[in-house]
């Protein structure tokens, strides 16, 4: 146990005067909402999707994120709307954020779907210093840092779609957080690029395959590249594997049980990190459609 308080507290206090990352999602290839806005409402359905991550599950302080996004279709499924809620925590840090997502889509001459999205919210950082084991406690960085801070911020994405294929782009939180600590500037979140695209081979035998890429990137020095390859099996069952970094594997599963009611789990674990393997990162997923207005339709869909 003190092993792993020391381990926490050694990631734990960059984080504390550094700038955080967005946390990381590895069912993004199933419902993109939570990354990009313009994704909102896309499949002219009403869909509902809870998402529950335990990174590290077994370590003390250890990364769990909560979302619920709910998203919709009007106009003649011109307009999507949606909302975001994501709550984040993470050793000391609590932090929980809402937004709210508004698309628009062109459907080409190929019959292909191009959306525009923005977003719109608050979110609030909360730091519970007192939970820090400190040797010395007059540490004057941490009794100046604001425990609680509340900022606006905006996104925006485009999203690309046709029967086979995909392509996203997003900047789902634009402005940079700064604080000002009792006299010294704290950055506590800087913006995050996203950039995905997937292909659907639907010629193959009894299945489709489908490999997909999502790269995230902050700077030269913080950046995430997943790699995915799925399998969809008698269009019931998808079963993929993945790969972070080429640091880290992943499993990942989705059983559909009907148009409409669809669960999904992953796992992932380091392969050139066990100081933080614990009992590697399980992910939980349940997303609901329904089709309760006009022009909204039920049906197979891959991404």
């Amino acid at each position: 146990m003190k092993k792993a308080i020391k381990l926490i507290l050694l990631v734990l206090i960059p984080f504390c005067l550094q700038a955080q990352n967005d946390p990381l999602y590895n069912q993004y290839f199933f419902n993109q909402a939570i990354i990009n806005p313009a994704y909102t409402g896309v499949n002219n359905v009403l869909n509902a999707t809870a998402l529950s991550r335990t990174q590290w599950a077994g370590v003390e302080g250890a990364p769990i994120t909560n979302t619920l996004n709910v998203t919709n279709s009007f106009l003649k499924n011109k307009i999507g709307v949606g909302a975001n809620l994501i709550f984040d925590r993470f050793g000391i840090n609590n932090n929980t954020e809402f937004s709210l997502m508004y698309s628009y889509k062109i459907i080409t001459p190929l019959g292909n779907v191009f959306s525009m999205g923005l977003q719109a919210g608050l979110v609030n950082y909360n730091y519970d210093y007192n939970r820090l084991n400190l040797q010395y406690l007059d540490d004057t960085i941490l009794n100046d840092a604001q425990p609680s801070v509340t900022k606006e911020n905006f996104g925006f994405g485009f999203w690309y779609m046709s029967k086979n294929y995909y392509i996203g782009l997003s900047v789902p939180r634009l402005l940079d957080v700064r604080v000002n600590d009792g006299g010294s500037q704290s950055t506590r979140y800087r913006r995050h690029y996203y950039l995905s695209g997937g292909y659907v081979f639907d010629q193959l035998f009894s299945f489709k395959f489908k490999p997909s890429i999502l790269v995230m990137y902050v700077d030269n020095d913080n950046y995430a590249v997943d790699i995915n390859t799925s399998f969809l099996l008698n269009e019931a069952i998808w079963l993929g594997a993945s790969i972070r970094n080429f640091s880290a594997l992943g499993l990942n599963t989705q059983l559909k049980i009907d148009e409409s009611i669809k669960f999904g789990y992953a796992f992932e674990l380091p392969i050139n990190n066990t100081a933080l393997t614990g009992l590697g990162t399980h992910s939980l997923m349940i997303s609901l459609d329904l089709a309760l207005f006009e022009r909204h339709a039920l049906g197979r869909r891959y991404f």
